[in-house]
C-alpha cells in the first residue's frame, strides 16, 4: 500500500491538516476562552443546523451508514466493505469509551466545567456533564466519512465534502457545548488512526474481493 491510498489523497490531508489547525488554536488559545468565543457565535440558524447535524457523528447514523455502504458496495468487495466498517467502528467505539470511562473519567465537559450560566445552550439538546475527553461522536464522524471517502475516493469532491462533514461534526460538539476542543481534537485524531488501522488489517486478510489501488 502507499504511504496514501489515491482514494484518500484529499480526505486524509485535508482532515489531518484540520486537526492541525484545531491544535495550534490549542496552543495559543486558552481553554475556556477559546471556548466562549465559539458559543458567542450562536444563531437560531446554527443552533438548529448543529443541534441535528451533530447526530452525523452518533452510534445510530454511522451503524446505519456503514451497513447501507456494505449492501451497495457488496458486489464490488463482498465481505470487505462490511468487515472494513465494522472494525472501523469496534475501533473508534472501544478506545473513546476506554478513555472517556476509564483513563479520563474526571474530565467535566463545558456546561459543567465553565457554568451553564455563562453558555449558550441550543433548546431541546439534553447536556452532557461528565466523561467529555476525547469526543466519541468527533472519533466516529472523522472514521465514518474516512470510510465513505475511501469508496466513493475517484471522486475528489466527495473527498472533500467528506473533510468538511467530518469537521463539522467536531464542531458541532463544540457548538453545543458538549466538548472542548481538545475533546473534538483528539476524536478526530483517533477517528483517522482507527480507519487507517482497520483497512490495513482488512486489506492484509484478503476477504472477499481485494480493494484494488
Amino acid at each position: 500500500m502507499k504511504f496514501i491510498h489515491p482514494h484518500l489523497r484529499i480526505y486524509l490531508p485535508g482532515a489531518v491538516f484540520m486537526l492541525l489547525i484545531g491544535c495550534l488554536f490549542l496552543a495559543i488559545v486558552e481553554k475556556v476562552d477559546g471556548h466562549l468565543f465559539v458559543n458567542l457565535g450562536n444563531t437560531p440558524f446554527l443552533d438548529f443546523f448543529f443541534t441535528y447535524f451533530t447526530h452525523v457523528g452518533g452510534g445510530t447514523f454511522v451503524v446505519v451508514g456503514s451497513v447501507a455502504l456494505s449492501i451497495i458496495f457488496w458486489k464490488r468487495h463482498q465481505f470487505a466493505v462490511a468487515l472494513l466498517g465494522t472494525l472501523n467502528l469496534v475501533l473508534v467505539a472501544a478506545s473513546t469509551q476506554f478513555l472517556k470511562h476509564v483513563i479520563f473519567d474526571d474530565a467535566s465537559r463545558p456546561i459543567q466545567f465553565i457554568g451553564k450560566e455563562f453558555l449558550h445552550t441550543a433548546p431541546g439538546v439534553e447536556m452532557h456533564t461528565s466523561n467529555s475527553f476525547p469526543s466519541g461522536h468527533t472519533a466516529a464522524g472523522f472514521a465514518f466519512f474516512a470510510l465513505v471517502a475511501f469508496l466513493y475516493g475517484k471522486n475528489k469532491w466527495v473527498q472533500f465534502l467528506c473533510v468538511i462533514g467530518a469537521v463539522l461534526v467536531g464542531f458541532s460538539r463544540i457548538y453545543l457545548s458538549q466538548h472542548f476542543l481538545e475533546d473534538a481534537v483528539l476524536g478526530g485524531t483517533m477517528g483517522l488512526a482507527c480507519f487507517l488501522l482497520s483497512y490495513t488489517i482488512v486489506k492484509n486478510l484478503k476477504i472477499g474481493k481485494s480493494f484494488s489501488e
